[in-house]
């Protein structure tokens, strides 16, 4: 103990009773700040002891922190899984509504800690199904799993393989989350899940905008019950989406859709060009951000190394005098290149709603189906992918 440092008799408590205390600590505070609202998910949170599912020098306080816990790495020190932080667990848990008995599919079985929570919640009359791509994560979360038993004995099915393609021969599943985000949703998913069964994933839409969203099937649409902010690692394997995130240099990030080898290359000249102040920037909330990035593809997040925002944006790669990037950047607009970029963001913000992401409704439409036209109020946007098609609502308050 460091000098100075208040003395806790509870360091001197056996390791479970230590583990139990700060994990009712943990979940009084997440019942307080609304994250966990159902009793069922609370039971099951209080009956996993998280400090098992972390790496084994790993503090007891930090197993216990409201924080993501690195899992694993690659070999530039990138995390490729983690114990996810609590708050977002229990929140997806929260928009899952496993009830007793149900058959379950885990998209990304991780350290196996949410693989135990979803045995709690369907218990021994239900099943847990959960496939991972890497196979040394799928043998550690395995031996924990078989030490621990979760839920009384609730049968667990562990795969290796990619995620994309779900479990079939265990199909039709009851609900089915994912832990890992994708771009849009696989095929194998909405198939897999039985009819009005719900799916939770991690759904990347636009720059700066990510969303945990439950949809339940209704036939051959998915349609969101509720959405709520979060932010994933993306799926692995050779389904995976090319990285939304690029390295620009000197600790920049740039965060965009779709944006190719050749236009990065070409977001990274202009800014080392230098730019030039074009004046005050209309007001920009972070509410208008959403609106604008559902607005207009071109829209992209310039982001420091550590994450968070430092510049809003929009590229065109084809302005009428060549390419053009502008951001605002502390309530200035800064414009490199094609001028017309400047202009259009201006325009593009002064027409941006203020969009809550918590009220926006998603729906997936396969590639073939017939949509509907949008509702007469509020907002629309659509946003194609290559297997389904989102119409993304939002009704103004």
């Amino acid at each position: 103990m460091e000098s100075g440092e208040e003395f806790d008799p509870a360091d001197l408590r056996p390791r479970d009773q230590v583990a139990a205390r700060l994990r009712r600590r943990l979940l009084d505070g997440l019942r307080g700040t609304g994250q966990l609202r159902s009793p069922d998910v609370e039971r099951a949170m209080d009956a996993v002891p998280r400090e098992l599912f972390t790496p084994p020098d790993t503090d007891m306080r930090d197993a216990y922190a409201d924080r993501v816990v690195v899992l694993a790495t690659d070999a530039n020190g990138s995390p490729i899984s983690t114990v996810s932080q609590p708050a977002m667990v229990a929140l997806m848990l929260e928009q899952l509504d496993v009830r007793a008995g149900h058959r379950i599919l885990e998209i990304g079985t991780g350290s196996g800690y949410n693989t135990a929570l979803l045995a709690e919640l369907t218990g021994p009359r239900g099943s847990v199904t959960s496939i991972e791509v890497d196979d040394s994560l799928l043998a550690s979360a395995a031996a924990r799993l078989a030490d621990l038993a979760p839920g009384e004995g609730t049968p667990l099915d562990l795969r290796r393989g990619d995620g994309w393609l779900g479990v079939p021969d265990a199909a039709p599943y009851d609900r089915l989350e994912s832990t890992v985000g994708v771009d849009d949703l696989p095929p194998a998913w909405r198939t897999q899940l039985a009819d009005g069964g719900v799916l939770v994933a991690p759904l990347w839409l636009r720059p700066g905008l990510e969303l945990s969203v439950a949809m339940r099937r209704e036939g051959e649409l998915l349609h969101s019950t509720s959405v709520a902010q979060c932010g994933f690692l993306q799926l692995r394997g050779p389904h995976a989406a090319d990285p939304h995130s690029r390295m620009l240099g000197q600790g920049m990030a740039v965060i965009g859709e779709g944006l190719s080898a050749k236009q990065i290359e070409m977001v990274r000249t202009l800014t080392d060009t230098g730019g030039t102040d074009l004046g005050s920037a209309p007001r920009l909330s972070e509410r208008c951000w959403w609106g604008l990035s559902l607005s207009d593809p071109r829209t992209l997040l310039i982001a420091g190394r550590h994450g968070g925002h430092v510049a809003w944006g929009l590229f065109d790669a084809e302005g009428p005098e060549g390419p053009g990037l502008a951001v605002v950047h502390d309530g200035r607009v800064i414009g490199y290149g094609d001028g017309n970029a400047a202009d259009v963001l201006r325009q593009r913000v002064e027409e941006a709603p203020p969009v809550d992401p918590s009220r926006l409704t998603v729906t997936a439409y396969p590639p073939d189906a017939v949509i509907p036209p949008p509702p007469p109020y509020g907002f629309t946007w659509r946003i194609t992918r290559e297997h389904h098609r989102y119409r993304v609502h939002w009704e103004a308050e």
